[in-house]
């Protein structure tokens, strides 16, 4: 790990479920070290089963490793006093600390942000919250469903004829915690930058994040004033731009421009026509053009048809299962599953130098890192066990 781009960097993670774990999960897969803060019960997700890898008793749902690799992790009671000095002796020796606690309880366990500027004025500190505002607005808890819910992206995805459907993974929590890291590395170039004098505090609001990320779809109602509908996999904008039945299973189609829209004629073997010249009559049209395209590409088997347009330079390519696109990715990156302690773990989507990044410590056990860690932190073995005697650590 000491030749990747964030090699002595210390994280302190007191982030719990999906946002900031991936957040600082990202930064791990870039050099950091990144210490995982849990409490005596652990982060929920370790519960949120099965399946389990392992002995379920030891908390390590699926769930919760697919966002805690490249981790170690520590136990501390943050509603004791002991507890909260060990996370400012830890504080003390780190560069970052990531939290999605709410206002009320990161005063309770010592993370507001007043304290932490006073306590730690090095520390850069990036937080993830519920819902945007001050006072009980921001007191708001929000996990990735309600923030699709209350941003509008579940009104503008489904078919047109079904009601609002939830996307099929966290998309805004991933969203957030990528948007959480990004503050969390502009903080730290601005501390490197100002010598230490500008040190920054992030902070990402899921349901922020979910209204902003619908992108080009509010930027529609912002146009026109009309309120966007659901397209099912079509696009409102292009044509043609969505999934198509083949004789034995899907494809997606994704036509961008006039250019490659008369290559897809030539693959169907269509002919030209006047009402289908630019996507603006493409779009005027669009009923007339499905009409056409669906039975022509219901006759195609799956994979040939996919194999006729990346001849013909047409964006496109199957609808594939998930195996299906895990076995794609690991014959384009041989290696890029790396089985630890008896999981499966994917390498980070970041690429470094022309390499990836592989998982190189599987997700921790609750609290198997504590004495390692307080250790690297500075303290002697009568501190961690006169810690440990005031209940620093819960239980554990």
């Amino acid at each position: 790990m000491t030749d990747l781009p964030l090699a002595g960097i210390t994280i302190l993670d007191c982030s719990r479920v999906f946002a900031g774990p991936y957040a600082t999960m990202l930064l791990a897969d870039l050099g950091a070290t990144v210490w995982k803060v849990e409490p005596p019960n652990g982060d929920e997700t370790r519960g949120w089963g099965p399946p389990f890898w392992g002995d379920p008793a030891e908390g390590r749902s699926a769930y919760f490793a697919s966002v805690n690799r490249n981790k170690r992790s520590i136990v501390l009671d943050l509603k004791t006093d002991a507890g909260r000095a060990m996370l400012d002796r830890l504080a003390a020796r780190a560069d970052l600390l990531m939290h999605n606690y709410l206002p009320s309880a990161a005063l309770k366990l010592g993370l507001d942000d007043d304290r932490l500027r006073r306590v730690h004025p090095h520390l850069v500190v990036s937080a993830v919250g519920g819902f945007p505002g001050a006072g009980a607005a921001a007191e708001r808890p929000a996990y990735d469903l309600v923030a699709q819910g209350f941003s509008g992206q579940m009104t503008v995805t489904g078919e047109p004829d079904g009601g609002p459907i939830k996307i099929g993974v966290g998309l805004l929590d991933l969203l957030a915690g990528l948007e959480a890291g990004i503050g969390a590395l502009a903080g730290l170039l601005g501390r490197e930058r100002s010598g230490g004098t500008l040190v920054s505090h992030a902070s990402v609001s899921l349901v922020e994040a979910a209204t902003a990320g619908l992108a080009n779809v509010l930027g529609y109602f912002l146009a026109t004033g009309h309120e966007p509908r659901r397209w099912g996999t079509a696009h409102p904008d292009i044509v043609p731009y969505q999934v198509f039945e083949a004789a034995d299973g899907h494809v997606v189609v994704a036509v961008g421009n006039d250019a490659q829209f008369r290559r897809l004629l030539a693959v169907l073997g269509v002919a030209e026509r006047p009402s289908w010249e630019t996507n603006a009559l493409r779009l005027a049209n669009r009923s007339e053009l499905l009409g056409v395209f669906e039975p022509l590409i219901r006759a195609w088997k799956r994979d040939d048809f996919v194999a006729a347009m990346t001849a013909a330079d047409i964006p496109g390519g199957p609808v594939n299962g998930v195996g299906e696109a895990l076995a794609a990715m690991e014959v384009a990156y041989p290696g890029w599953i790396t089985t630890l302690d008896g999981m499966p773990l994917p390498a980070s989507p970041i690429h470094m130098n022309g390499g990836y990044l592989p998982a190189l410590l599987a997700p921790p056990r609750l609290g198997e890192n504590t004495d390692e860690i307080l250790t690297e932190a500075g303290l002697t073995d009568a501190e961690i066990a006169a810690a440990r005697s005031a209940g620093a650590f819960g239980s554990v």
